[in-house]
């Protein structure tokens, strides 16, 4: 009896097994894939000093919009990513010898970034990758607030070139739609330069960016 049971289980697992394989969407050459989802940028930033001022640094906080990876099959194995979002706002914080000063600007950005991805199992139901490539974040909108708007309404945040790392995981739902799961680390340098002669200072951003979201296979 146990060894007919055991029959029975394995055949019905094996047939959960292939209708799964048979559901995959997996990304065939030619394929799109596309991604929406919130994405979230945490930065792991560290700052110089402001010009003149000693132990004047500055923190950027984290923010989460609305993000878009499109992906294109090379091959089986072989992807290009790019990742785009609705635009991200973040607040600028005092620390060091400025830290009373709480924010003191606000800026927005965008980060299109773009990778080259491997997939480890392109036939799989679940398909981890890593990728890595380029970044451009571009930002706009920058305003100070509080006690440094009282000295100089005027900032601005140089554009940012950097190389970024990323990994990621899809998984079948069926034919044609799949879950995801994508983290990047991206090198985004910039420098904030004040109006009214009060100088510049120089911000090292580098996020973490995490993204679920649900993906469409075209």
């Amino acid at each position: 009896m146990w060894k007919r049971s055991i029959r029975l289980w394995a055949g019905a697992g094996m047939v959960v097994v292939m209708g799964f394989m048979s559901a995959t969407a997996m990304a065939a050459p030619g394929d799109w894939l596309v991604r929406v989802g919130p994405v979230n940028v945490g930065p792991n930033d560290d700052s110089g000093e402001l010009s003149g001022v000693t132990g004047a640094e500055v923190s950027v906080d984290s923010s989460t919009s609305l993000g878009i990876s499109l992906g294109y099959q090379l091959n089986n194995n072989l992807g290009i990513g790019v990742l785009g979002a609705v635009p991200f706002k973040h607040d600028i914080q005092g620390e060091g010898s400025i830290e009373g000063l709480d924010k003191v600007a606000e800026v927005e950005h965008l980060p299109p970034t773009v990778t080259l991805q491997y997939y480890f199992a392109p036939e799989a139901g679940i398909r981890p990758f890593v990728g890595a490539g380029i970044n451009y974040t571009t930002f706009f909108n920058e305003k100070t607030t509080g006690t440094l708007a009282t000295l100089t309404d005027s900032i601005r945040l140089d554009d940012s070139w950097g190389l970024a790392l990323e990994a990621g995981i899809d998984i079948d739902l069926n034919q044609d739609w799949f879950i995801s799961g994508q983290l990047w680390y991206i090198d985004i340098a910039t420098k904030a330069k004040l109006g009214d002669g009060l100088g510049s200072i120089d911000v090292d951003i580098n996020p973490w960016v995490v993204m679920l979201s649900a993906g469409h296979t075209f």
